[in-house]
């Protein structure tokens, strides 16, 4: 044991005058010092130092979409490739409607008659200012950008996506979106950028990892969960699926006119993003039980069809129709809006045709040969 001699009691008491410091000048400046501390901590984490952790020691749950897809364009922004990529957008609809990302792909490049990579974005609940942030973070190279759209990508309050300027509920800190927190969100970006969500994600980590009532423990590694429904899972029977349908329905319709305007207008920045960029964008609509819910869900699929195709012929974006390629009955979807593993082996192939020929569409390869070019010189290229 050290001794204790009049020089560290000296120290000890320094250090304990320092802590009980009063003087605004110098409280001033160790506010300054931690400030920036922590702005450094977000660009480290924010810039790929997130990836340093295997993301099965940071996941919350298996199916902790936010968490996945944040460490996914960390992972990204460390390992840019030359390769030609599809990344998908959407909500849990299109985590479900495709089987995996290398299958995708390789149906796409075989249509497409060239190598062709498939990243998913998508994540439950994903809004489009969501998206929006995603796509601000994506590396340099030739891509196509694949939105999903459906009631639920039109609805989201912007007081909830102004979260995302503090980082919740995505760790990823998106310029983009901060040069649009006035207009939109009436307010400016967090001064301490996404830090409070990452202080968040600990708090909910350590409640998710502890260890009881068969949670994980901390530390423990966990494998993503890409389909909340997985092979052989089992769908509601078809009088649980139409139980809900009215107040489903009733909501969408209400929240659609309460929200699209706010939700078309990020879509219309995730196009813009783009052109500037230098990506292409193809749009299309996620599967929908529409013999459950009805064909036009009380009127807001063709209200949201008729105007995000009006942005796609603006900036020259192919919006595709897979579910009229694709014959899907009830027992295909598990509720409303996701579909099983036999509903998938149906969507996927329909899908990867219509995305194969999205990258043969007029505007399109241009974009794609313009992907490597300097931001400066890439606009002027795909308009």
């Amino acid at each position: 044991m050290l001794k204790d001699t009049p020089d560290r009691r000296a120290r000890r008491s320094s250090l304990s005058r320092g802590f009980r410091q009063r003087n605004p000048l110098v409280l001033l400046v160790a506010a300054l010092l931690t400030v920036g501390a922590l702005l450094v901590f977000q660009g480290a984490l924010t810039d790929g130092g997130i990836t340093m952790i295997p993301e099965g020691r940071l996941l919350r749950i298996t199916h902790d979409d936010y968490l996945h897809v944040s460490y996914r364009v960390a992972q990204l922004k460390r390992e840019s490739s030359p390769e030609l990529t599809i990344y998908l957008f959407g909500g849990s609809g299109t985590m479900e409607c495709f089987i995996d990302e290398p299958s995708l792909g390789a149906q796409v490049s075989i249509d497409s008659g060239e190598d062709v990579r498939v990243v998913s974005l998508a994540a439950h609940q994903q809004s489009m200012a969501m998206s929006l942030a995603l796509v601000d973070n994506l590396p340099e190279g030739p891509a196509l950008l694949a939105i999903g759209l459906a009631p639920i990508r039109l609805t989201t309050d912007p007081k909830t996506d102004a979260r995302l300027l503090s980082g919740r509920p995505l760790l990823v800190h998106s310029a983009r979106l901060e040069s649009l927190a006035k207009r939109f969100y009436g307010q400016s970006p967090a001064a301490l950028g996404v830090i409070p969500g990452f202080f968040d994600y600990l708090g909910s980590y350590v409640q998710a990892r502890d260890g009881k009532a068969g949670r994980p423990e901390l530390g423990t590694s966990l494998a993503y969960a890409g389909h909340y429904y997985p092979p052989g899972a089992k769908g509601h029977l078809p009088l649980g699926k139409r139980r809900n349908v009215l107040y489903v329905l009733e909501k969408d319709v209400r929240l659609y006119r309460l929200n699209s305007a706010y939700n078309l207008a990020m879509l219309e920045e995730i196009l813009k993003l783009a052109r500037d960029r230098g990506f292409a964008v193809a749009l299309y609509d996620q599967p929908l039980n529409t013999s459950a819910a009805g064909p036009d869900w009380a009127g807001v699929v063709p209200a949201y069809r008729a105007a995000c195709g009006r942005l796609a012929r603006e900036y020259g974006a192919p919006y595709l129709h897979i579910e009229r390629g694709v014959k899907l009955t009830d027992d295909d979807f598990a509720d409303l809006f996701h579909l099983l593993a036999p509903g998938r082996a149906k969507w996927q192939p329909e899908m990867a045709r219509q995305l194969a020929a999205a990258l043969r569409a007029p505007s399109v390869p241009v974009a794609l040969r313009s992907g490597g070019l300097p931001p400066e010189i890439a606009p002027r290229l795909t308009r």
